[in-house]
């Protein structure tokens, strides 16, 4: 799944040959900075998970997601200074040079998500996607004072840091949409939340591996500066284990369809492919990129399965 809140960074360079016979670079990084996948990423969600819980797609839902997600993502990116000095230092002389000009992009998305979500979605549904939005800013716009220090955001406090995006990705992309509708089935649609929660978990561990070096710099506690690359990834691997054992035992009584099982088996197969990749994230950026991919992709199965649990 798209990244909801966090910057990208530099990836090894690719070449290509242009028609005109020279080389090309290409670098997948820069891609994955301008957010094309948010808008893929959410369709797909809305597209694949609902006949998992008995709705079907709300395409109306998806403008404002993925608005909402650039927006914040942009507003992430200003104030990311400490760890993209660190990380990034390209990405952050480029939007050092026009911060003016990115806030601005991320203020307008936002309100043009909300506008669009009252249009097209109602003032419920609208309502809670401001909280969304809301925590969202404030993951990423300091305000929390502490004595004289400077203010803090809600991604420097131990815990928020990672528990936030997932929370926010996905009741953006399972909840929001599915509040206008009705005969949710609220056993299965529980595990959807919970398990899309999950895998972005899994993702933002991957990218605090990635980015441990800058976040040790900018005071920002996760799990790859608490407990250290070899064991980061444990907290998402147990968190979806878990889940995947509670599902197969929904089956194994009979409230869940045996088809259920994929999901269980994606949510044990997802996070041990980030944990066999723990060394190389560190060091190859495209290799987070490909694994959001990789989730995201999973998605298309999962459609296609759920087409029989409806």
């Amino acid at each position: 799944m798209a990244h909801f809140l966090e910057p990208g960074g530099r990836s090894r360079v690719r070449h290509n040959l242009g028609r005109n016979g020279t080389i090309r670079m290409v670098r997948l990084d820069s891609v994955m900075q301008s957010r094309i996948h948010l808008w893929p990423g959410a369709a797909l969600i809305v597209w694949a998970l609902p006949q998992w819980y008995g709705l079907t797609p709300s395409w109306s839902a998806v403008p404002s997601i993925t608005l909402a997600g650039f927006g914040l993502y942009q507003l992430n990116r200003v104030f990311d200074v400490a760890e993209d000095e660190v990380n990034d230092p390209g990405a952050n002389s480029r939007v050092s040079a026009r911060r003016t000009a990115v806030r601005s992009a991320a203020a307008g998305a936002i309100v043009a998500s909300l506008l669009l979500s009252v249009v097209l979605m109602g003032f419920t549904a609208t309502a809670t996607l401001s909280i969304l939005v809301l925590l969202g800013v404030l993951y990423s716009v300091p305000f929390l004072r502490r004595g004289r220090g400077e203010p803090r955001r809600l991604k420097q406090v131990a815990s928020l840091k990672n528990a936030i995006p997932a929370l926010v990705w996905s009741m953006a992309t399972v909840l929001y949409p599915a509040m206008s509708r009705a005969g949710i089935r609220w056993l299965p649609f529980l595990l959807v939340l919970t398990g899309l929660c999950c895998i972005v978990f899994t993702i933002e561990v991957a990218w605090d591996i990635r980015d441990v070096r800058g976040d040790r710099a900018a005071g920002v506690s996760t799990l790859a500066t608490a407990f250290g690359v070899q064991r980061a990834l444990l907290g998402p691997i147990a968190a979806s284990g878990v889940l995947a054992v509670v599902i197969v035992g929904l089956v194994y009584i009979g409230a869940l369809s045996s088809l259920w099982l994929l999901p269980a088996l994606l949510l044990v197969v997802l996070p041990a492919i980030a944990y066999a990749w723990k060394d190389s994230l560190a060091i190859d950026r495209d290799r987070s990129h490909i694994l959001a991919l990789v989730n995201v992709l999973a998605l298309v199965p999962m459609s296609l399965v759920g087409r029989w649990v409806a």
